[in-house]
């Protein structure tokens, strides 16, 4: 590299290089989280109830976009990690051209796709009548601008691929003190509404990208591709699209369960949406330092497996399992001494959606270590580039998820609700501990 040599994870003590690097992807995460707080704790005063669940309504819709950028961009920056670990200095060139032309593509043939499509999809969401506008604004301008958030995920991660995990948890702290300023500029300065709030976000995640592209440019010059690298040919763009591909088909087929889980909420009112969107944010803190792990582990992974150090790999993928039990121990605690307090604040006095939150969130603190466990497991097989269990996963994540919106929550209610992301959980990890079990028994075969 001519400014800035990659970090490497292929030394030391596993579990301490996987923390040191987790913490500032940790922060970064925290911070966005935070920030979807804020934003909920902002939309819920100022816009009531209603403003609260419209943006509800239309999450699971946003999300299911984000998920799908989130995989197909990993997808991209596991191969360019991969080449870290190796040393092939012309190989990262290649794979972050491949990166930023695949992306452009894709960019285009999503937006084309969805944004004629919003409306009636919220519509067969069965999304009530009183909240279908806003939630369609909200979805609108967030699609609008998907570009900005596929680049700041991919820039971000040819940085983290180098090593570098604390600048874009810098970068991520000053979008998130932009965005929350925004947010209040345009919702209770402007009265922009749902509008405001979208635009809010889109703006700080431009900063985001900027912010990672001039710091790629000016310390992280060998991730910068020469001319010849901008023809990759067939060969390089299939390996970028094959993995790419196939990450962000594992995490949107979990979101196409989601939208129909968000579907069958739906009709049980604005005032059920309102708390379970509240009580998401409260979900979301819960499962933060799991992703946050995982992600790093994936990172880990990649560049041993680039290395050659199998053995280094396995160390590290059970020494992380068993910070991930400790992790949802803690989590259960917290959900139950803090719960109300916590969803309160953005539902205010109204009891009966207080109600339904706390009930939602203990739920997810007594049973979210099958999160941190699962999570372990695949982004570990996904860092060595195997497709076909992470796919898997995704599918049994789907499948629980389906006999949830027909099943479950018809029959069950609110309880069907809270049951969803532990049975999910549950059952998406199946095919991976099985895919495992075979690579480590083939393993154990080869020594």
């Amino acid at each position: 590299m001519n400014s800035a040599e990659p970090a490497l994870l292929t030394t030391g003590n596993p579990a301490k290089r996987i923390i040191l690097f987790t913490l500032p992807i940790f922060a970064g995460d925290f911070l966005h989280t935070f920030y979807s707080m804020a934003d909920a704790f902002i939309v819920g005063r100022w816009l009531g109830i209603n403003g609260l669940a419209a943006v509800g309504a239309g999450a699971s819709l946003v999300q299911f976009m984000f998920s799908f950028v989130i995989g197909l961009t990993g997808g991209f920056v596991v191969i360019t990690t991969q080449r870290v670990g190796e040393g092939n200095a012309e190989g990262i060139r290649r794979s972050a051209a491949a990166g930023i032309m695949l992306s452009a593509i894709l960019t285009a043939v999503l937006m084309a796709a969805l944004l004629p499509l919003i409306p009636r999809i919220l519509a067969a969401m069965r999304t009530p009548a009183e909240i279908i506008g806003n939630s369609i604004n909200y979805v609108t301008i967030i699609t609008a601008g998907l570009a900005v958030f596929i680049y700041s995920n991919l820039l971000s991660g040819f940085i983290q691929a180098g090593g570098n995990s604390f600048t874009p948890f810098l970068f991520m702290i000053l979008a998130n003190i932009c965005n929350i300023i925004l947010d209040i500029l345009f919702i209770v300065v402007f009265s922009w509404g749902i509008r405001g709030a979208a635009a809010a976000t889109i703006i700080s995640e431009s900063l985001v990208c900027l912010l990672c592209a001039i710091y790629l440019t000016r310390h992280f010059r060998g991730f910068l591709p020469h001319k010849q690298d901008w023809r990759p040919g067939w060969s390089e763009a299939g390996v970028h699209l094959s993995l790419g591909i196939a990450m962000a088909l594992q995490r949107s087929i979990v979101e196409v369960g989601n939208l129909l889980v968000q579907a069958a909420m739906n009709s049980l009112g604005a005032l059920t949406i309102a708390a379970v969107s509240a009580a998401q944010r409260i979900r979301g803190l819960n499962m933060l330092p799991f992703f946050s792990l995982s992600r790093a582990l994936t990172t880990y992974t990649a560049q041993n497996y680039g290395a050659k150090k199998m053995d280094r790999i396995y160390k590290g993928i059970f020494q992380t399992g068993a910070i991930t039990v400790g992790l949802g121990v803690f989590m259960a605690i917290l959900n139950r001494l803090a719960g109300n307090f916590m969803v309160s604040l953005f539902l205010g006095s109204n009891s009966d959606a207080v109600a339904l939150a706390a009930q939602y969130i203990t739920f997810t603190g007594y049973t979210v270590y099958i999160l941190g466990i699962m999570l372990t497991f695949r982004s570990a097989l996904q860092g060595l580039g195997m497709k076909t269990a992470p796919i898997l996963c995704g599918v049994m994540e789907t499948v629980m998820s389906i006999l949830a919106a027909f099943i479950l929550i018809p029959r069950l209610g609110f309880i069907g609700v809270c049951l969803v992301n532990p049975l999910s959980w549950l059952a998406s990890g199946i095919p991976l501990y099985i895919a495992f079990g075979l690579l480590n028994k083939k393993r154990l075969i080869e020594n």
